[in-house]
């Protein structure tokens, strides 16, 4: 192996391992609510898909923009250009958050339109409501993370995660359960936007007291102009990463049309594919920057090396996950649930599943390769037509019209992703004629 080689391989471990955690706490955060929200899950049921799609999606589309500007700006001629990057990410999202806001406050009526009961409709809008508090620290820290990320600086987020995953139980207790405290209900929702909020406090004064504050010049003019590189690379980010989370989406709700088992076997798929998710993204964080960083520098080679290593990890780790699934089919539902029906209805699904973890690995790197390069587009014009045109009516036609049910499902969801991999590939690496 080659110098250049061996460089950006361990470059390419070292980081990952911190990313990935950091996603897991990320996750963990969530789940610490989900477990106090158990009470009322129906109503979580009705409110989470309506941010993850509106809202936590669209944020991660949009902060692609900055993976490939910070990272290239940070090896540049001029460093405090990521700086610049992220001011302009922040003032655009805040401005984009404005339309979502409006929705989350109208959801009631949203939710009443698609026939759901008026009580749910109005806890679920209100739980909404108080989680509108926290959204836009939650979209702050993300964009603070990826100018961190950029740098290379890892641990801040770490840290952050660490104290914030603590401060969250201790605040779900409180709010929730502890009778002198309790708030009920909206306990939850506030405790989440208290977390939230104190996650970009706490970034913030890591970055301008630790490190990170290098590539800040503070705030400057330049953040109200010069738009349009931004968001030549958000709109597309957005439509690269959001049908992903819409199909999955999707699938869950078509799952209900299936039977009580047939949904409770897709919580377990979706609880599976959360936990399993944070390691192939935080390889594809890594990937990005590290491709961003040397062609910011001019570097294409050791570029063009590193996303060929990044995509051989991926594929390891990912034939190893997919590998635990398919292995573990009949008893890892016993992790989520004791009802035996269930566990071995979703048995029936998981090697589909596991096909689908081992092209989901693959396919969160090469997006974060292209997100290194710039080529967000290439990511959009894959999955978009993907998803909406292939995935979803093979999902629908093996499940309902065929006959296969949950698997069936599944079946669209392989199909599209496998040939997507392969085609990505060959645009990734041979493709460019600037890489």
């Amino acid at each position: 192996m080659s110098t250049i080689s061996k460089d950006n391989l361990t470059e390419i471990i070292n980081q990952k391992n911190d990313v990935i955690e950091d996603n897991i706490r990320d996750e963990m955060i969530l789940y610490e609510d989900s477990n106090e929200w158990a009470e009322r899950g129906y109503i979580i049921r009705k409110s989470i898909p309506v941010s993850q799609v509106t809202f936590v999606s669209v944020m991660y589309g949009a902060a692609t923009a900055l993976d490939t500007l910070c990272s290239q700006a940070y090896t540049s001629d001029n460093k405090k250009m990521v700086g610049v990057y992220l001011q302009r990410a922040i003032i655009i999202n805040l401005l984009g958050f404005i339309p979502i806001a409006c929705i989350w406050w109208e959801s009631e009526k949203i939710l009443i339109f698609f026939r759901q009961p008026p009580e749910i409709s109005a806890q679920a809008a209100l739980f909404l409501k108080y989680l509108l508090i926290g959204a836009p620290a939650y979209l702050m820290f993300v964009n603070l993370e990826r100018y961190l990320l950029a740098q290379g600086i890892m641990n801040a987020i770490t840290y952050v995660l660490i104290i914030c995953c603590v401060i969250d139980a201790c605040l779900n207790f409180m709010l929730v359960w502890y009778k002198p405290l309790s708030l009920g209900f909206i306990g939850a929702p506030i405790s989440t936007a208290i977390t939230y909020w104190l996650m970009f406090f706490f970034l913030v004064i890591y970055t301008k007291f630790i490190n990170g504050y290098q590539a800040w010049d503070g705030w400057s003019r330049a953040a109200f102009h010069g738009w349009k590189p931004i968001l030549t690379l958000m709109i597309p980010g957005i439509f690269m990463i959001c049908p992903e989370w819409w199909a999955l989406e999707v699938i869950s709700f078509l799952a209900g049309y299936l039977g009580e088992i047939s949904l409770a076997s897709q919580g377990i798929i979706t609880s599976t594919l959360s936990v399993i998710f944070p390691i192939p993204f935080g390889i594809s964080i890594v990937a990005s920057n590290r491709v961003g960083n040397l062609l910011g520098a001019g570097l294409v080679e050791r570029a063009k090396m590193a996303s060929k290593l990044s995509m051989q990890i991926a594929i390891i780790i990912s034939l190893f996950n997919g590998a635990i699934v398919i292995g573990f089919k009949n008893i890892l539902g016993y992790i989520f649930t004791l009802d035996d029906d269930v566990v071995k209805y979703a048995s029936y699904a998981l090697p589909f599943t596991g096909i689908f973890v081992i092209s989901d690995g693959i396919n969160a790197v090469e997006y974060g390769i292209l997100r290194g390069q710039g080529r967000q587009h290439i990511g959009a014009l894959f999955n978009t037509p993907g998803y909406f045109f292939v995935g979803i009516p093979i999902s629908i036609i093996a499940a309902f019209k065929l006959g296969y049910g949950l698997q069936g499902l599944w079946i669209g969801e392989c199909k599209k992703r496998m040939k997507e991999d392969r085609d990505r590939f060959e645009s990734i690496i041979y493709n460019d004629p600037d890489f």
